[in-house]
């Protein structure tokens, strides 16, 4: 009976010192690029979103190209690092002033999570993205609908913020929003 109590001691020792860890380690290592290749990346994105409802197609860069109500958004592919995730969107900003456009992203910015308005440096394109780190990348299924949701959220902040802005620099005075900034 003393050896079987000896030897169940041995086994947990080498449990909790040897194989745990081992275990916790595997299970919080990221996914590599052998695993998940460019075009794994890309059946993965196409299939959830053919499943949603949306028609995808691969584009010249080999990122996955949708639309939604009308606007093109992209799940940006990067081979080099298979755990980030991002969605983008573009517009073109037309006649808005640039500095208008620049103080509406900012305020965007702070009122929206995970989504975030920036600005082409010549003041003419404004791009909305989320960006996260993911353990698995199918673990954007979860996500997918509220990033989409976050991004729609941003581009209504952002587009109010233009208006109000344009309002108050024609009546030559400042909306609630520009002393929010300051």
């Amino acid at each position: 009976m003393k050896k079987m109590g000896k030897i169940l001691i041995f086994a947990v020792i080498f449990g909790v010192f040897l194989v745990f860890p081992a275990l916790a380690q595997s299970a919080t290592q990221l996914p590599t690029r052998e695993d998940w290749p460019k075009s794994r990346l890309q059946d993965t994105y196409m299939e959830h979103l053919r499943d949603e409802g949306y028609v995808p197609v691969i584009d010249d860069d080999g990122d996955v190209r949708f639309k939604v109500s009308g606007d093109t958004y992209f799940i940006i592919i990067d081979e080099n690092d298979v755990s980030f995730f991002q969605i983008y969107m573009g517009f073109s900003l037309g006649s808005i002033n640039a500095e208008d456009a620049f103080t509406a992203a900012n305020i965007s910015n702070r009122r929206s999570k995970v989504a975030k308005v920036s600005i082409s440096p010549d003041g003419n394109i404004a791009s909305i993205t989320i960006e996260m780190i993911l353990n698995d990348p199918e673990g954007f299924k979860f996500i997918f609908a509220r990033a989409l949701s976050l991004i729609r959220n941003a581009e209504g902040i952002f587009r109010t913020q233009l208006k109000d802005l344009s309002v108050a620099s024609k009546s030559g005075g400042y909306s609630d929003y520009d002393s929010d900034a300051m």
